[in-house]
C-alpha cells in the first residue's frame, strides 16, 4: 500500500490541534518521491520475475522484455535516489537556528543564481507535472514546454520549441538527449537525473 504524506488524517489533526504547517522542503519531497518510485519498481520487478512460465516461447520472450524494461527503469530510479541523497540541500536550515539566521539565509536564497528560472527549471517543472518519471522522451517534453507562456532562454518562445531547439537550449547546461527505452520503444529523451545535475550551482 502506498501512503501519501501528508494525508487527510494529518491535515485534519493539524486543523483540530491548531498546529502551524511549515512549508515543506522541495528537495526532501523529491527524495521521498524517488524512494517511493524505487519501492514501486521493486514490487513490479518481483511481480514480473515471479510470473510462472507457460511453456510458450512467445510468452517467455514477452516476459523477458517486460523484465528488461522494468529493470532499466529501476536502475534509473535508483541512480536518481542516490543522486538526491548525496546532493546538498540548498538553503536548508538547522532546527535550532534563530529567526535572524533564517531570514538571512532566505535573503541569500533570493539572490542565489539558481533562483533564475532557466530552461532546465522549466524542464524539471514539466517532469514534476508528469509525476516525476525517471525519463521523458524529447517529443513529450517539448509538447509540455510548448504550453508555457513567454520566452525560453530569450531565444524562442516556448510555443515555438521543437526537440532540436530544446537540445540547443539545454546543451550549454550539459544536458543532452540520449537513447532511452520506453516500453518496447527506444526513443531520444532526457533523464531527470541529468537535468537535476544540470541545474546551476547554488551559491548560498
Amino acid at each position: 500500500m502506498t501512503t501519501h504524506f501528508p494525508s487527510g488524517l494529518d491535515d485534519l489533526t493539524a486543523a483540530l490541534a491548531d498546529f502551524d504547517t511549515p512549508q515543506e522542503n522541495p528537495h526532501h519531497r523529491a527524495i521521498l518521491d524517488a524512494y517511493r518510485r524505487v519501492q514501486q519498481l521493486d514490487a513490479q520487478l518481483l511481480a514480473v520475475a515471479g510470473g510462472g512460465p507457460t511453456g510458450c516461447l512467445a510468452d517467455a520472450h514477452e516476459q523477458l522484455e517486460q523484465l528488461t524494461d522494468v529493470l532499466i527503469l529501476r536502475v534509473l530510479a535508483g541512480a536518481e535516489l542516490t543522486r538526491l541523497l548525496s546532493t546538498k540541500c540548498c538553503c536548508s536550515h538547522a532546527a535550532d537556528e534563530g529567526e535572524a539566521d533564517t531570514a538571512e539565509d532566505e535573503a541569500g536564497c533570493r539572490s542565489c543564481p539558481a533562483a533564475e528560472h532557466t530552461i532546465v527549471h522549466a524542464c524539471l517543472d514539466a517532469f514534476a507535472a508528469d509525476g516525476d518519471p525517471a525519463a521523458m522522451s524529447s517529443a513529450d517534453l517539448t509538447d509540455r514546454l510548448r504550453q508555457l507562456p513567454g520566452m525560453a532562454e530569450d531565444r524562442w518562445s516556448y510555443a515555438e520549441l521543437s526537440p532540436l531547439r530544446l537540445s540547443r537550449l539545454l546543451a550549454p547546461y550539459g544536458a543532452r538527449p540520449r537513447n532511452v527505452r520506453f516500453g518496447t520503444y527506444q526513443l531520444k529523451g532526457y533523464l531527470r537525473s541529468s537535468l537535476m545535475a544540470a541545474l546551476p550551482e547554488c551559491a548560498c
